[in-house]
């Protein structure tokens, strides 16, 4: 959020003797903003009103008028650079190349194909699919194929939003590019986009996973520190949840007519073999019909929890770590579980700190007595290499007065004490999630204890934590809450469609 506040704000609109009808359209913006929005429409009548407003005071510093929207001034300089730096981006004429997508990737399906020839000729892409559409070998084509373009090998930078999607990336990546034998791209390493924001300047190309998750103020800051001659190449679902701070890049820039030709979307499922189930629930979810939704979990024979019983929800959740827990006990080496709970609120009956502390009692009752929790970081510590959403294992028991924590990107372990802000990681937010995969998942809707509590289910919120899952999920949610979150679909205003039609 802006760091000034609304009684800031009202203070100087006070001031400067500016209408008292101004203030609650303020209030609305900065309430706007918390929500993910970057702008607040308003009335034409209101809209006539900023703008006179904004014509003889100096509280233009402060906000600014587009097409009938209010935004704070950094949002809409931010937005225009964004907009001005991706309408660059795709004047580069195409350039000539030849390929055949088939030597790169043998078993190509055409929207696959069509992403490898097209993006590879352009100086931006943006590649979308869902879960199983082959983003990241799709991507490692194109990479490959834009290789031929340089006289020397091209300096090439993955990146993503997390340290857990930026391992998920370098493995799929690798994985794709050791097929592909002239592809010269061995021992490329994703980081989060935090950590080469001071290098990306060198970078021939640069390849970013997860776009949906980037902020507006992260993409800003990326965009000016990629190279203006660099080949930029998005990836992501934008039907997933946009990022937790304010903007919605991946969806906005999928939806302009503006950038259209630079969009390449994958249509064909390819990793479901055995879990149809799954793709199926989740291809009912983004239907948008509640109804097919629910007798889609009844005809699969999902397991699913309708009347918040503490019991049952106990029990899944045990249920789910057992493996883990035995493995614990037996093997003494933490491995990564096969099961992950997901929770949409904080509080209350299948809220992340009743779950949290539940699981956290049984591990206690085992006598692991902290060995294999898991721990979610919930800020950035780059001096130690760690970042917002990692997650790491404790690998000694709380016996030890420092036990050591076990991070995937970090090949020595941290001691616990120098970790800031940690919690429990047995259930994890679905905002939290993203960028990353678990076999099995458990998801948890439940109906908010606080009657004014401001949490609403959508769609997206849904979908992403289904597509977390690779082979199979479970639904603690009542009815009702199933039906809204089908039902509600995520819109966040922004003049960023604006800016790309008209820079």
């Amino acid at each position: 959020m802006h760091p000034m506040t609304s009684a800031d704000v009202f203070k100087l609109l006070e001031s400067e003797g500016l209408p008292q009808n101004l203030q609650a359209s303020v209030s609305q913006l900065f309430e706007a903003i918390q929500q993910g929005h970057t702008a607040l429409q308003l009335s034409n009548e209101d809209a006539d009103l900023w703008a006179k407003t904004l014509s003889e005071s100096e509280i233009a510093t402060l906000f600014a008028i587009n097409h009938g929207a209010l935004q704070i001034r950094r949002h809409f300089a931010q937005e225009l650079r964004v907009a001005r730096a991706l309408k660059n981006r795709s004047s580069h004429p195409p350039l000539t190349i030849s390929i055949d997508p088939r030597q790169l990737m043998p078993h190509a399906d055409a929207s696959q194909q069509r992403a490898i020839v097209g993006a590879a000729r352009q100086h931006l892409a943006i590649v979308t699919g869902g879960p199983g559409t082959g983003k990241t070998t799709t991507a490692a084509a194109i990479v490959a194929a834009k290789r031929t373009l340089f006289q020397r090998k091209p300096r090439v930078s993955l990146v993503a939003p997390t340290g857990k999607a930026a391992v998920r990336l370098t493995e799929s990546f690798q994985a794709a590019i050791s097929k592909m034998p002239t592809a010269d791209l061995e021992g490329v390493v994703a980081t989060t986009i935090h950590r080469q924001l001071n290098d990306l300047n060198s970078a021939d190309i640069v390849l970013i996973d997860e776009a949906s998750m980037v902020s507006l103020d992260l993409f800003d800051q990326l965009l000016k520190s990629v190279s203006q001659d660099a080949h930029l190449i998005l990836m992501g679902d934008p039907n997933q949840l946009a990022s937790v701070e304010a903007g919605s890049i991946l969806k906005v820039i999928t939806e302009s007519s503006a950038l259209s030709n630079h969009c390449f979307q994958l249509t064909q499922r390819h990793r479901i073999e055995g879990h149809k189930a799954l793709a199926e629930l989740q291809d009912l979810c983004l239907s948008g019909e509640p109804q097919r939704f629910i007798q889609g979990i009844k005809d699969l024979n999902i397991f699913w929890e309708t009347n918040q019983s503490l019991d049952r929800l106990q029990s899944a959740l045990l249920d789910g770590y057992l493996q883990y827990f035995e493995d614990l006990r037996r093997k003494g080496v933490p491995t990564t579980p096969d099961f992950q709970c997901l929770t949409a609120i904080s509080e209350g009956v299948g809220g992340r700190r009743m779950i949290n502390h539940l699981v956290q009692a049984e591990t206690q009752r085992l006598g692991l007595n902290g060995f294999g929790e898991r721990l979610l970081v919930t800020e950035n510590q780059p001096g130690i290499g760690v970042f917002n959403g990692d997650v790491g294992v404790v690998i000694d028991s709380y016996d030890f007065a420092n036990p050591r924590v076990q991070f995937d990107n970090i090949e020595q372990p941290l001691r616990k004490n120098q970790l800031g802000a940690v919690e429990s990681a047995w259930a994890i937010s679905i905002h939290r999630s993203q960028g990353s995969e678990y076999p099995s998942v458990f998801i948890c809707l439940p109906e908010p204890t606080v009657s004014r509590s401001r949490f609403k289910p959508s769609r997206e919120l849904l979908y992403t934590a289904l597509t977390r899952a690779k082979e199979s999920v479970q639904l603690f949610a009542t009815e009702s809450m199933i039906v809204e979150a089908i039902s509600r679909t995520t819109h966040r205003v922004t003049c960023l469609d604006h800016f790309l039609k008209t820079s």
